[in-house]
């Protein structure tokens, strides 16, 4: 039980069902994005709390201010690139980390996902648990709503490969021609980072779930005040109209969270 409760909260935001149900036989498709082809192991000490002084007093979690989904959506053209993906990156000292948490909490709605992945890596590397635990659930579900609003699309090459299997006879057309065209997503390097950054953090929320509990309270909050003003540093396909966005946004926040409170619940059951 709790493998599969892993499984799940690593993969069961990739699924194509993910917004309209959560099961065992979907989770069991995911396996291959879970841990099995991960290394790493848990880090068993306590976890040390963020250095204070390098906290900004005006970050603190009871200072920030919700956001309608409207006033967080920012317009395609006003959106940027953030541009210290390689600082995330390469954060490797307590200064350097610490540096990093002050950047992105200095300027959260630039953040993109990828952003939060790496940083939250940088903070399991030094223990720093729920600092990463929170950029990893907030990563996921910012990641979450880039892939509705930039979707995933049929391969044009098979597209055009059906259409002219469908222009020939049984006997010309090629072994594949029934065959649905393949999809191309773009979001598949940043998913493959979550996926391999993701395993310490679950794993260390699965000893408590109080822990999970705790990190999707501030996470609700980290989103809801942190606008999405950045731009996703790798190519995109054609994003759904700007006008769908807020319903999109919506959408994704409550399933998001109804279906991790679904498995804190779980976790609790297997806990006691």
């Amino acid at each position: 039980m709790r493998v599969l409760i892993r499984q799940l909260i690593l993969g069961f935001l990739w699924g194509a069902s993910f917004l309209t149900c959560l099961n065992y036989g979907w989770a069991q498709e995911q396996k291959k994005f879970g841990m099995q082809s991960l290394k790493s192991t848990p880090v068993e000490k306590e976890t040390p709390a963020l250095i204070p002084e390098e906290t900004p007093e005006e970050n603190k979690v009871e200072k920030w201010v919700p956001l309608t989904p409207k006033e967080s959506l920012v317009k395609l053209d006003d959106l940027e690139k953030w541009s210290h993906l390689d600082e995330a990156a390469l954060a490797n000292s307590d200064k350097e980390v610490s540096s990093l948490v002050h950047m992105i909490e200095s300027d959260r709605g630039a953040v993109p996902p990828q952003g939060l992945f790496l940083a939250a890596k940088s903070l399991a590397d030094k223990n720093l648990m729920e600092q990463a635990a929170v950029y990893y659930l907030t990563g996921q579900l910012r990641l979450t709503f880039d892939m509705q609003r930039w979707p995933s699309l049929p391969n044009q090459e098979d597209v055009r490969r059906k259409s002219e299997d469908n222009k020939k006879t049984s006997d010309q057309a090629s072994p594949q021609g029934e065959s649905s065209p393949k999809m191309d997503n773009p979001h598949t390097g940043v998913k493959n980072l979550s996926d391999a950054v993701g395993e310490p953090i679950i794993a260390w929320m699965l000893k408590d779930p109080q822990r999970m509990r705790q990190a999707l309270e501030r996470v609700r909050k980290w989103d809801a005040s942190a606008p999405y003003a950045y731009l996703p540093d790798y190519a995109l396909t054609t994003p759904i109209e700007f006008e769908k966005w807020e319903r999109v946004l919506k959408r994704v926040r409550e399933k998001y969270f109804e279906h991790m409170m679904r498995l804190t619940k779980a976790m609790e059951r297997v806990k006691n």
